[in-house]
């Protein structure tokens, strides 16, 4: 049995080196409309149509998100909406901390292929501040790691970026080394970074950074942060979720 599951595009697919793989945590980050829930809902009905025999789908909402209606069309086949892809989504909306840390007691009873988390860090930004927030998300993205490869399922976890000012000498390095680097400041002396990276690196085995290219075309970037490689590649998103441009 494959150990990846496909994301749609077949150049998404070959930048992780066969899709999202099993076992580990992958680590899906960027701009908001840049396709990261989309990709999520994409995994999930790609998940239930290959992996049927490898269990049920975690799904956890922590901002409201998730659309059954869309699952449904990415999911249609032969023109008709295929509702046993959502029979195997175990659907749950955290609206703290709490109820998310407990997904991983979640995993322990219910064993699932996948596990979704959209997104993993902005209820610890509402709800701790300081050295205090990354401690607890790094015990529990410590927790979640494990139970990937304990259990041997895939946990994807979604991420914002955040515009970060740097000082005078560092805006210059990094306008100087721009052409050789993933950073990309602003004229107003801003980079963009993911939130909470520090802490989030630790955990993710993978880590996938998407870019919104033209809204109006449905185009967007994807590039492989860690490991990292420098080559990005194209994707669209459809009615039928995402997919090669």
């Amino acid at each position: 049995m494959s150990r990846f599951i496909p994301t749609g595009a077949k150049s998404i697919d070959c930048l992780l080196g066969g899709g999202v793989r099993i076992g580990m945590l992958t680590d899906i980050y960027g701009a908001a409309g840049s396709g990261k829930t989309q990709l999520c809902f994409t995994l999930c009905v790609n998940f239930a149509t290959y992996f049927k025999d490898k269990g049920k789908i975690v799904f956890i909402d922590t901002s409201g998100k998730f659309r059954p209606e869309r699952i449904n069309e990415i999911g249609k086949v032969g023109g008709k909406n295929n509702y046993e892809i959502l029979d195997n989504i175990i659907v749950i909306r955290s609206l703290s901390t709490y109820d998310q840390i407990n997904v991983v007691k979640n995993i322990y009873r219910t064993c699932p292929g996948l596990v979704i988390i959209d997104s993993a860090t902005s209820l610890f930004s509402d709800e701790f501040k300081g050295s205090s927030r990354h401690l607890v998300l790094m015990k529990h993205l410590h927790d979640l790691s494990l139970a990937a490869i304990s259990f041997d399922c895939a946990v994807v976890i979604t991420n914002m970026i955040r515009n970060v000012p740097v000082n005078r000498t560092t805006y210059s390095q990094i306008k100087y080394k721009e052409s050789k680097s993933r950073w990309n400041p602003n004229d107003n002396g801003f980079e963009e970074r993911e939130f909470m990276n520090a802490s989030v690196s630790i955990y993710a085995h993978v880590k996938l950074k998407l870019e919104v290219d033209s809204i109006e075309q449905s185009a967007f970037t994807a590039g492989l942060i860690q490991p990292a490689r420098k080559n990005k590649v194209k994707f669209g998103i459809t009615a039928n979720g995402i997919s090669d441009l």
